[in-house]
């Protein structure tokens, strides 16, 4: 009898020793929480204004009319920080296209107003446009990966 005794008081000894480390354990897992941020209304906002900014390079074919919208969604989009590192590297890569793209436009628009029978300039223009446009269709496509967001052609480019 002694021997049952003795072997319950060593089996509650370790049941209770299993049960205070599973409740620590617990206790350390459920209190750490995810070390991954959660996306923000910032980061959301973000990737909809890179949307919205594809669509209106897609949609708008007056290109002072594009160059305004441009400007304007440049200048909130700097105002917005990510909360994740995700957020913020589409962030810049959006700022990045959204700038050439604009520059690109400007272009366009200085070879259509001041180019009118002088070659070298309007073909300066034309490269200069180009180049800025295929550049900011490129970061435009990369900030749509961060976000996983495919973003094929932009006007040609």
């Amino acid at each position: 009898m002694r021997k049952i005794a003795r072997h319950l008081r060593l089996v509650r000894a370790r049941l209770l020793g299993c049960m205070t480390l599973c409740l620590v354990g617990f206790a350390v897992v459920s209190g750490c929480g995810s070390s991954a941020p959660t996306p923000g209304p910032a980061d959301r906002s973000i990737e909809q204004d890179l949307l919205r900014g594809v669509r209106e390079i897609r949609t708008t074919h007056d290109r002072r009319t594009l160059r305004v919208e441009l400007v304007h969604l440049l200048a909130h989009l700097r105002r917005l920080h990510g909360t994740t590192e995700t957020a913020r590297r589409g962030r810049e890569l959006a700022l990045q296209g959204f700038e050439a793209t604009l520059e690109g436009t400007q272009s366009q628009l200085d070879f259509v107003e001041n180019d009118s029978g002088e070659v070298a300039a309007a073909t300066r223009d034309a490269k200069r446009a180009d180049h800025y446009l295929r550049r900011g269709a490129n970061r435009l496509r990369a900030a749509g990966q961060v976000f996983g967001i495919q973003i094929g052609e932009l006007n040609g480019y």
